[in-house]
């Protein structure tokens, strides 16, 4: 009975040492590494960067005067808002159409796609009716 006891005892402290490992080994085991988050996408550049390199403004909205937008209306995109003005600061931001390229290596000429460029910021913001009447005309 004694020898019973004995085996049983340790058999116990057995069980309960091999518990007591593996829960340390648990515990100091790195936790699974989650996939790292996506890098934050680069703050777009601001349009006096933009610019910087193909400003003037005036120059570009002489270039994009007979643009046709998708309702077969001849516009110009490139209008300060609001239009009347012809302050800096009410020129928008060339990011609401326009995909950033990078600055370094710069594209190549004519690499970059402008069919992808279009005019649903001006839609989303005051030409809801997704044309260019002027707002007066319907808004009093």
């Amino acid at each position: 009975m004694r020898i019973r006891l004995l085996f049983g005892g340790m058999g116990i402290l057995v069980c309960v040492w091999m518990l007591s490992v593996m829960n340390s080994t648990f515990a100091q085991a790195p936790a699974p590494q989650s996939k790292a988050p996506a890098a934050a996408p680069a703050e777009s550049p601001s349009k006096e960067q933009c610019l910087g390199c193909h400003g003037p403004f005036d120059k570009i909205a002489a270039a994009s005067a007979n643009y046709t937008a998708p309702g077969g209306e001849k516009v110009n995109p490139h209008r300060n808002v609001p239009h009347d003005s012809k302050k800096d600061e009410d020129i928008p931001s060339c990011a609401n159409c326009h995909e950033a390229h990078p600055l370094n290596p710069l594209p190549a000429h004519g690499s970059v796609d402008l069919s992808k460029v279009n005019v649903q910021w001006c839609y989303e913001q005051c030409h809801h009716a997704k044309n260019f009447t002027p707002c007066k005309q319907c808004h009093v």
